[in-house]
């Protein structure tokens, strides 16, 4: 049943973002504790009411922004028991990435993420937005970016299996025109995509090179290894390198407001790094935070973006 219909959706092209997905966890949040710290992929126990008052915080910080923020948990009708076991629920960008010819949804790693993918799909149907790819049961598939309408951005992180990706080639070579694929050191630290690499327009993103242990393009009928950085260069697009301090705080992983204006971690870049930045046009919105990263995520990680205009 649609509940409330999107007449417009897809997020894959850089402009201003007008509406995302959030969930705040209030029951499921509780399950953390220190004996399943490790099953459910939290670094430390959360302080519970102040990881909801910060979520909380930070919609209030995108609404002030012009951005229209759906509750998941306001869309679900069939799953809400589901919903109460899934303390990772809130990281929704890990779970789907919405492109205007529908949703790709993840399948999440056996483990404390596992199921996430059915509530998200009940919410996304809810909203009226087409499922255009589903990985399905017995995959290991955990997100992708988009760089442009016709190009995808995969990583081969420690959250994805070889043969989940390459399948996952076979279909998206139907839609897309090229995939950018990248081989990356299987550590938690670069569990997905965005610890990597993202964009904050179409002419300039942050990358940490070292994490970029193999790279290729692939087409139809080819596929071609590549220095990303070099490639990116050639469509115009400069790539700022980060250290490795600032790839472990989440400098990769922002969420861009608009071309040039990004809310991140007010801890993620060091100050050279920053004014750098704004010596190049970048606008921040910064966000501190405490009992969020108890998770280990980015405000990234907790955005599932619907529509940009």
């Amino acid at each position: 049943m649609i509940i409330n219909s999107l007449e417009k959706y897809g997020a894959e092209k850089l402009s201003q973002l007008k509406k995302v997905m959030l969930h705040s966890p209030e029951y499921s949040i509780r399950r953390v504790k220190e004996t399943n710290l490790d099953f459910y992929l939290f670094d430390k126990v959360p302080d519970y009411d102040r990881f909801i008052d910060e979520h909380y915080a930070y919609r209030k910080l995108l609404t002030d922004n012009g951005v229209e923020v759906y509750e998941l948990s306001n869309l679900i009708v069939n799953n809400r028991e589901l919903m109460s076991y899934l303390p990772n629920l809130p990281y929704l960008n890990d779970s789907s990435v919405i492109t205007s010819k529908g949703a790709i949804i993840s399948t999440m790693c056996p483990g404390g993420r596992q199921y996430e993918e059915i509530v998200v799909r009940e919410a996304l149907t809810a909203l009226g937005i087409p499922i255009l790819h589903d990985c399905g049961p017995g995959e290991q598939f955990e997100g992708l970016i988009t760089l442009s309408p016709n190009t995808l951005f995969v990583a081969d992180t420690e959250r994805h299996s070889k043969e989940s990706v390459e399948r996952f080639f076979i279909f998206a070579l139907q839609h897309f025109q090229n995939i950018v694929y990248v081989e990356v050191p299987q550590a938690r630290r670069f569990m997905h995509p965005d610890m990597i690499f993202n964009r904050i327009s179409d002419k300039l993103g942050l990358i940490f090179p070292p994490a970029f242990l193999n790279c290729w393009l692939i087409q139809k009928n080819s596929r071609q290894k590549i220095d990303f950085m070099t490639w990116s260069k050639q469509r115009k697009m400069e790539l700022i390198p980060l250290s490795d301090e600032e790839q472990q705080k989440w400098g990769t992983s922002f969420v861009t407001l608009e071309p040039n204006h990004i809310i991140n971690y007010d801890i993620s870049l060091k100050p050279t790094t920053q004014k750098l930045l704004e010596s190049m046009g970048v606008r921040f919105t910064q966000f501190h935070p405490d009992a969020l990263l108890a998770g280990g995520g980015s405000l990234r990680c907790l955005t599932l973006r619907l529509l940009r205009e």
